[in-house]
């Protein structure tokens, strides 16, 4: 039964599935938005935090051991017994060890019951140093030998905290390992009369003083790096990998591009109060996203399962819709050119303007078809009737110089060759008036060129020679009707212009898909004004398809070139050119079908 058609407006109605699917994105993104940023805050917060606590510890443990040595330079009662015990050599060795038992009593307590601090040292400004903690004793160190001298002089009196370093000395005194690292604290203290007079150090772990740096405690992988108050990097150890994150103090919380690993970076920084170092923690993009998109995971798995849901309904409606459609676009993409008009055969999809729209292709498709075919048998016409024009135009040319050779015989009395040559010449003649077919074997037209050759030699005797150089293979192959012949007639015409012996040469040969046949001679040649004006001519009709009208005499190569055109386009071979020892040469060819040997 036949289905009533429908307008397309009514199927599009139903299409109400798409507001609600864009109403749909629209919540989702909505939400998704929202929840981003609650997430990203929480997250920078979450980052922030841990970045300033672990700033604060270790400012707190600078602030410590900068009080431990403020509290060493502070006390009187160490720097004079310090004193005394390097600048009293007479000294009895009772009164010095009393001084070394003070100087170690003193320090212990003001290095206090903070275990964390592991070495207090105190050293001369030129010599003589004493030392409390994993080692208490006399240091077989002076301070001017120190990398750490000259800055902590040119420090005058303010704290000093150079790059961390190891202390197999002090390690071995307290048991641990003898390549574990100690920072250093200085400070440089004076005499009364504000004269340096040395030095304290307050040494403490390194993995102890930024063990929150190493273990932060945070939900994410992040990565410290703590800078001192020149930019210099002090933790951590290794700063091979390091990106210069200092450099960039200004952009807190913004997307860094960490060249040394190749990846993006959120960058937060803590600036600490006391000691003037800088905290930075820097987490990956991914890492710094991936809560946000857990979060977000059950979102989109909502949203695409009613997305799924809504695409489905979606699919079965549009099938109904554009299968139809797809059957024309398809038709219309793959139109067969042995079957070009053939019609659309659809059934009736039940939607007007589909159904209007094929049986307007199919009209158009049938009109196109009748206005083609009265083309084609128009053009057919039109060429047919160009090559009998050019063909006929042959024969009063051919007869116009047989005539004028038979009388040119007969004046010299050549009667019996006059009876042969005219007999000849009315098979040449009977084969040239033939309107049947454009075309012939070359093997037909090479026997007719011989025929005329023939004719000639009756005329002209030994003073003509003329050979034949041709494949056997293309004997077969259909060439344009007198073209050879043609070319020959030329070449004795205006070979036997000059004084003989006259040479005639037609040879051919085939090279891969393609043929050639070439007719020399040893004549005048061409005149350069001819050769301009015969290419002037073939360069018009190749690039603007008009023909020119030919005149009786001088017509036989433009003759040759024009029916060439016509029955193979501008996909032939044609050339003509002088020798270079003499003469002139005109070489015609075209393609052919490899196995069936067929234009």
């Amino acid at each position: 039964m036949k289905h009533r058609s429908k307008n397309i407006q009514k199927i599009l109605s139903s299409y109400f599935l798409l507001t609600m699917l864009a109403l749909l994105v629209l919540a989702t993104m909505i939400f998704s938005v929202v929840q981003y940023l609650n997430l990203r805050s929480n997250t920078e917060r979450d980052i922030q935090r841990t970045c300033a606590a672990i700033a604060a510890d270790i400012d707190l443990q600078i602030n410590q051991m900068d009080n431990v040595c403020l509290n060493t330079i502070h006390s009187t009662l160490i720097k004079q017994t310090f004193s005394d015990y390097f600048h009293s050599p007479d000294a009895a060795p009772y009164e010095q060890s009393q001084r070394r038992n003070t100087l170690a009593n003193a320090l212990t307590a003001t290095k206090g019951v903070d275990t964390s601090i592991r070495q207090v040292n105190l050293y001369g400004y030129e010599k003589g140093a004493y030392g409390t903690g994993n080692l208490t004793g006399i240091l077989d160190t002076a301070a001017p030998g120190q990398s750490w001298y000259l800055n902590a002089v040119a420090s005058n009196g303010r704290r000093y905290i150079p790059a961390a370093s190891q202390n197999a000395l002090f390690s071995k005194g307290s048991g641990t390992d003898s390549d574990r690292y100690y920072l250093s604290l200085y400070r440089m203290y004076f005499d009364e009369f504000q004269n340096p007079a040395g030095f304290v150090e307050v040494m403490k772990y390194y993995d102890i003083l930024f063990q929150r740096a190493y273990f932060p405690e945070s939900d994410y992988d992040i990565e410290v790096v703590i800078y001192d108050s020149e930019g210099n990097v002090i933790f951590p150890l290794d700063t091979s990998d390091l990106f210069p994150y200092y450099s960039y103090k200004n952009s807190n919380g913004k997307e860094l591009y960490n060249t040394s690993r190749d990846c993006r970076e959120y960058v937060y920084f803590s600036e600490m109060d006391y000691c003037g170092f800088t905290a930075a923690a820097a987490i990956k993009s991914t890492e710094f996203f991936a809560p946000v998109y857990r979060s977000l995971s059950w979102t989109i798995f909502i949203f695409l399962l009613v997305l799924l849901l809504c695409l489905l309904f979606a699919a079965v409606l549009s099938r109904k819709l554009s299968a139809p459609l797809k059957k024309i676009y398809h038709f219309l993409s793959c139109i067969d050119p042995k079957d070009q008009f053939r019609e659309i055969e659809m059934e009736d999809s039940g939607i007007i303007e589909i159904d209007k729209l094929r049986n307007s292709l199919n009209e158009a498709l049938r009109s196109q078809k009748n206005a083609t075919n009265t083309m084609l048998v128009l053009k057919e016409q039109e060429l047919q009737a160009q090559m009998l024009a050019l063909q006929a135009q042959m024969n009063p040319h051919f007869l116009y110089n047989s005539l004028t050779t038979i009388g040119a015989m007969a004046e010299d009395g050549l009667t019996g060759p006059v009876s042969q040559m005219c007999q000849d010449i009315t098979s040449i003649l009977r084969y040239i008036s033939s309107n049947k077919e454009q075309v012939s074997s070359l093997e037909e037209e090479l026997e007719h060129c011989d025929l005329y050759l023939k004719c000639m030699k009756l005329r002209f005797g030994d003073s003509l020679q003329y050979e034949f150089d041709v494949d056997d293979d293309m004997l077969d192959l259909p060439v344009p009707k007198l073209c050879i012949q043609l070319l020959v007639e030329n070449a004795v015409k205006f070979t036997a212009s000059i004084s003989p012996p006259w040479h005639i040469v037609i040879s051919g040969h085939m090279d891969q898909n393609c043929w050639y046949v070439e007719v020399k001679d040893n004549g005048p040649g061409f005149g350069d004004e001819i050769t301009a004006h015969l290419k002037n001519q073939m360069d018009e009709i190749l690039e603007n398809g008009l023909l020119p009208s030919l005149e009786l005499d001088g017509m036989g190569i433009l003759n040759i070139f024009i029916r060439f055109y016509l029955i193979y386009g501008i996909t032939f071979i044609f050339d003509f050119g002088n020798l270079p020892d003499g003469g002139a040469a005109v070489k015609v060819g075209g393609r052919f079908d490899d196995e069936t040997k067929t234009l």
